[in-house]
């Protein structure tokens, strides 16, 4: 690879309905330093391959590609850090999926500016519409605040996972995470942990501008088999949970009292999926971690079934 300033990475498995659109997010860019694109595809079943060959064709000098003869990922392989991370290099990461793409050209341009002016900041990330599989906005996007600032640890864990951004408006500093800290690995989450490390060594800046697209439940998502698995849900909050009180060791405590909110945050929830409100109503403290999270819409909908509960 030659000497470029920023390496974006590509996530693919049967995309092909998608991925062009990606593609264009990355060739659209406009940019004072040279920046290349790596493509992994996960042994796509569909046209992915091919079309992930054309563009290396039409376009050598920004992509490469990592193709796979068998899925990596239904084995349990970590993909990013088995087969993108080493192969990443200069100064800063981008990353976008397959199924997603970036808006802006002046993306890549504004986040750089940004981080060579602040060497404190250890993850640039900006705002995300979120639209549907088919292309349609929802007219939501991650972040309604419409100024400039700055998150912290604190912050981050708190949240929603991946409430104030996306994954695709990920921009960082190579040298601060060339491989995953597995003190902060959250089984079948990648996003979330990589942002608390980050923050813990750091700060996140926020750019509140649409500059990427994310798609909900696309084909062969994570986020599709989720949404369908209540059980694949538990499991999930279960492994935020066990990653939680990992980060609270690794990180000597300093974080203890937003890490024990957060956990309790994740226990409410899974009391909420298996719908345990009886539990719930015996636990105001993970009552209370999520309800601070929760839309009003949602915040009813709870609240009348633990007064249900608490009527019987």
């Amino acid at each position: 690879m030659r000497n470029c300033l920023v390496t974006v990475f590509c996530l693919a498995y049967n995309h092909e309905k998608y991925i062009r659109a990606t593609f264009e997010g990355f060739i659209k860019q406009k940019t004072s330093f040279d920046f290349k694109v790596i493509v992994h595809d996960d042994a796509s079943t569909d046209d992915t391959p091919n079309i992930i060959r054309e563009y290396i064709e039409k376009y050598p000098d920004i992509f490469e590609a990592i193709f796979q003869e068998d899925n990596k990922y239904q084995k349990g392989i970590d993909i990013e850090d088995e087969y993108i991370f080493p192969k990443l290099g200069g100064k800063y990461v981008a990353v976008c999926e397959g199924d997603d793409y970036w808006t802006d050209p002046n993306k890549l341009q504004l986040q750089v500016n940004y981080m060579e002016k602040h060497p404190d900041c250890t993850l640039c990330v900006h705002n995300t519409e979120k639209m549907f599989e088919d292309g349609r906005s929802t007219g939501k996007s991650f972040n309604n605040s419409r100024r400039e600032r700055d998150y912290s640890f604190e912050d981050i864990i708190l949240s929603e996972p991946s409430a104030y951004f996306h994954f695709s408006s990920f921009m960082w500093r190579y040298d601060t995470l060339k491989h995953k800290n597995k003190a902060f690995a959250m089984d079948g989450i990648g996003d979330y942990p990589m942002a608390l490390y980050l923050a813990s060594i750091g700060y996140i800046h926020y750019i509140p501008k649409i500059m990427s697209r994310y798609r909900l439940n696309s084909i062969g998502s994570w986020s599709a088999a989720m949404e369908s698995d209540n059980s694949k849900k538990v499991i999930q909050h279960k492994n935020i949970i066990k990653g939680l009180k990992s980060i609270d060791e690794y990180t000597k405590h300093r974080y203890s009292p937003v890490i024990r909110k957060a956990v309790s945050r994740e226990k409410a929830k899974i009391m909420v999926l298996g719908n345990d409100y009886a539990s719930l109503l015996r636990s105001p403290r993970c009552a209370a971690a999520l309800f601070r999270t929760l839309t009003h819409k949602t915040f009813r909908k709870v609240s009348e079934k633990v007064q249900a509960v608490r009527g019987r």
